[in-house]
């Protein structure tokens, strides 16, 4: 049970890295070395940067961050909502119905 969480943690974070590194790649082609260094190690390193550099880069450097942060964030949540979508038509599809009979029994005993 709990190699499946941990599993999970694994391929949705690296879901979210790659799509995020993706798409700050493209705000950090103008940077220097260090700073696009910062920008893509993490979303807050991105925030300390735009703040350094101040003026309108600053802004465009931010927006591309959160907009990178929230790429990331949606392609791992939607991931995430479709395997647990899959698992559950799994487990209904080879999980054996109920007997109607044992229902009966089952409803029979609690009355009583």
């Amino acid at each position: 049970m709990n190699s499946g969480g941990v599993l999970g943690v694994a391929v949705l974070g690296s879901v979210f890295n790659n799509v995020h590194r993706t798409e700050i790649g493209k705000a950090t082609r103008d940077l220097p070395g260090d700073a696009a260094d910062g920008v893509r190690d993490s979303f807050a390193g991105a925030l300390h940067v735009a703040e350094e550099l101040g003026g309108r880069s600053s802004a465009a450097l931010a927006d591309a961050a959160g907009d990178a942060f929230g790429s990331g964030m949606n392609a791992a949540l939607l991931i995430g909502v479709a395997v647990v979508f899959v698992g559950g038509g799994v487990a209904v599809a080879l999980l054996p119905p109920q007997s109607q009979e044992l229902s009966d029994e089952h409803a029979t005993r609690e009355t009583q």
